[in-house]
């Protein structure tokens, strides 16, 4: 049933297009245009974009559509083997979502749609990563995209209308209600969700109005304090320390209730106290929903290293204020492997831990070629390119750890495999090609190399020294 009690404490983590760089935005935008002739290009682009934003719902709703343009009429073949992978698929990603992967169950049911978008079972299943995520409006877009395709399944809809109350759209939530009450007046789950996005709605708009006049109308001025700071009006530490205060008199009353030790650490983190969120971290681990909880792990060494990482800050600028001190100098120094080391450490226990998280190879792959430790980090490169998340900057490792071993004919072949699986000249793949060039001239392979800087060169002539290296070889081969 839709929630009556409209809940304004409901936080939502995603991004918007405002968050996302000009460059993305214009491969966008051309994307968008094309949609009608190229669809495949659109899907390219919105995968790309959602690498980097996963959390972006517009990027997420253009992807879709240009899922259902590229796939056009689904014949019943397409529909019958889509039905068995997202029944796999669901079976798979709820194990996933249980073990804090949810950004993989996206990814992973997009490859899935870019073949046949008309797939409840990957949509659903992708909805429940959403939200476990706190995306509340992906998952009302894959809600969204299965009422394309499935207009009256009414169970669909309430958890599409109850998904847009979560994510601060009461006016996209009434119009899902008012659309099951016209073909069902006497659905209860409708009425139910009607009348809560008519509360919220009312609240929003007397929010817009006057957010003094709206803090009079409710008694606690600490939740009107609260209210405002989850609507993105306030986050100043002196409301974050009161539902700080307000989360820690609910643990001690509810003290095995994971979630309320997730809510402190977030404001905790914002207030960047890090001992106390590494305590309360660690409070959460020892509760019987918590011992299990990856996610938790996680983030239990992401405030140990950010401790670190502030006594380094710390430590440099004391090295700043004071240079000559030889002291402060030794003191940085041996901070800096301390942490250094703490962070190859947890990647490797995390990698024992957890095997088949090849995410966590990755990052310990890395680690193992910053240290020159090269056999290590290929090992780590080689299983870690299975997760399609990090594939390309797998094969991208492989590369870079072959050329340190002057292994340069293998570190081609990775690096040709990375920049032909690249569909778009971003970022990531002018790093491999320059790699590639940078391989080819270690090989004495000048001509080779000259080819690839040259592609860098044609789309961006201020990457890195690619133009002072196009210019050398042309003066080379005028002289000869």
């Amino acid at each position: 049933m839709a929630d009556e009690n409209v809940d304004f404490n409901e936080e939502s983590l995603e991004q918007s297009l405002k968050d996302i760089d000009q460059r993305l935005l214009r491969q966008l935008e051309n994307a968008k245009k094309s949609m009608d002739r190229e669809p495949a290009y659109a899907v390219d682009v919105c995968r790309s974009v959602l690498s980097k934003y996963p959390s972006c719902v517009e990027v997420r709703k253009m992807l879709r559509d240009a899922q259902f343009k590229k796939a056009g009429k689904i014949g019943f073949g397409a529909k019958a083997k889509a039905k068995i992978q997202g029944a796999i698929f669901a079976l798979k990603a709820s194990k996933q979502i249980k073990n804090g992967n949810g950004l993989e169950v996206l990814n992973e049911g997009e490859d899935i749609l870019s073949d046949c978008p008309e797939n409840p079972l990957v949509l659903n299943a992708m909805a429940d990563a959403a939200q476990s995520l706190h995306y509340w409006g992906t998952a009302a877009e894959c809600y969204r995209a299965i009422s394309v395709f499935e207009p009256t399944n009414d169970a669909n809809l309430i958890l599409l209308g109850n998904a847009y109350l979560k994510s601060k759209n009461p006016e996209e939530a009434l119009a899902v209600g008012d659309s099951i009450l016209r073909r069902n007046g006497g659905n209860g789950d409708a009425q139910s969700l009607v009348r809560s996005a008519s509360v919220m709605k009312t609240m929003m708009d007397k929010w817009k109005e006057s957010s003094s006049s709206f803090r009079e109308n409710i008694k606690d001025s600490g939740e009107a304090a609260d209210l405002e700071k989850q609507g993105g009006m306030m986050n100043d530490a002196e409301t974050l320390t009161r539902i700080v205060e307000r989360l820690a008199v609910q643990i001690k009353q509810d003290p095995e209730n994971v979630n309320l030790y997730r809510d402190i650490c977030a404001s905790l983190r914002m207030l960047k106290r890090y001992e106390e969120a590494l305590d309360y971290v660690r409070q959460a681990r020892k509760q019987p929903l918590g011992a299990a909880d990856t996610t938790l792990e996680k983030l239990e060494q992401e405030f140990e290293m950010s401790i670190m990482e502030r006594q380094i800050a710390e430590a440099e600028e004391a090295v700043a204020a004071n240079p000559n001190d030889a002291s402060l100098k030794e003191k940085l120094d041996t901070l800096r492997k301390e942490e250094h080391s703490k962070r190859v450490e947890m990647a490797r226990l995390m990698v024992e831990r957890y095997p088949n998280d090849f995410g966590n190879r990755y990052i310990y792959g890395k680690l193992m070629l910053d240290d020159g430790q090269l056999d290590e980090a290929i090992m780590q490169f080689q299983l870690s390119q299975r997760n399609p998340n990090v594939r390309l900057q797998s094969l991208l490792g492989l590369g870079r750890a072959f050329v340190l071993g002057k292994k340069y004919d293998l570190a081609v072949d990775q690096l040709e495999t990375a920049k032909r699986e690249s569909k778009l000249m971003n970022d990531s793949k002018k790093e491999i090609i320059y790699e590639l060039a940078h391989a080819y001239e270690l090989m004495g392979e000048p001509d080779k190399a000259f080819n690839e800087y040259k592609e860098i060169y044609s789309s961006d002539i201020s990457y890195k020294d690619v133009s002072a290296k196009i210019n050398a070889y042309y003066e080379n081969k005028n002289k000869a």
